[in-house]
């Protein structure tokens, strides 16, 4: 990525617009009931975006492995991130019946295996939250994971929306 790139616009994606605007740092989770901008830049790593169309609140995650190490607890692991983003939407006045999911990111971006699997990290990170969306009985009706390049994510938290750009 060249200097800069995670800061240009998306080409064709509408500004802000009224809506604060958030950058989302890697192992943190992020949700709004007031129309947010949330940006994030992904490799490996994996983020989901939820949004109740009735609620307009929505929320997004973003972590970089999918379980924890040592009985870590942090939103740096998948399985606690969903589990995290889940409740803070709710918390917010989503309805789990109403959210509708966007996934990004999960790519083999070093195209190197972990010793533990035959999997990338990134495919591991995708698995995690596809299979955590279907636990929980959320649809995902967007999104892009998986190949071998980072993408950068901007989500509008109140219409759920999101626009990426590979990188």
């Amino acid at each position: 990525m060249a200097p800069g790139d995670a800061d240009r616009p998306l080409p064709g994606a509408p500004h802000a617009h009224g809506r604060a605007s958030i950058y989302l740092q890697p192992g943190n989770v992020h949700s709004a009931s007031e129309p947010t901008a949330i940006t994030t830049v992904l490799g490996s790593c994996v983020s989901v975006c939820l949004y109740d169309p009735r609620a307009r609140v929505g929320g997004m995650n973003h972590f970089l492995l999918p379980n924890p190490v040592n009985r870590e607890r942090s939103a740096r692991f998948g399985n606690v991130a969903m589990e995290e983003l889940v409740e803070a939407v709710t918390r917010l006045g989503a309805s789990l019946g109403s959210l509708r999911a966007k996934v990004f990111g999960g790519a083999a971006v070093l195209g190197t295996t972990r010793p533990s699997s035959k999997l990338h990290l990134g495919e591991e990170n995708a698995r995690l939250a596809l299979g955590a969306l279907l636990d929980l009985g959320i649809p995902m009706v967007d999104g892009d994971v998986g190949g071998n390049r980072g993408r950068k994510v901007v989500f509008f938290t109140d219409d759920g929306t999101a626009w990426m750009r590979t990188l």
